[in-house]
């Protein structure tokens, strides 16, 4: 069951990259609002899946912990703004 697991881990992690790389390659014409809901997307599922499938110090498991709950968050805020304004543009 481990090795199926790990298998989404990667999956996820690649799916970040693509992120970080969209992020990277639209910020020159792209929303800021956008641009950080894509980063902070792909650090939250990086920060969730890296210590999956490599393992990391003990100390080192908290911050990355705290790191994934406020990237999390941020991306809610992010979607939540870019859902109001469009809400508000097509009004």
């Amino acid at each position: 069951m481990s090795f199926h697991n790990d298998k989404i881990a990667y999956f996820f992690i690649a799916f970040a990259l693509y992120l970080l790389i969209r992020a990277f390659a639209e910020s020159s014409s792209g929303s800021l609002t956008i641009i950080l809901l894509y980063v902070s997307i792909a650090i939250s599922l990086l920060a969730s899946n890296v210590p999956r499938v490599m393992d990391i110090p003990l100390h080192c498991v908290y911050p990355v912990r705290c790191v994934e709950i406020f990237s999390f968050g941020l991306a809610i805020v992010c979607f939540i703004a870019l859902c109001m304004h469009y809400i508000f543009l097509f009004e």
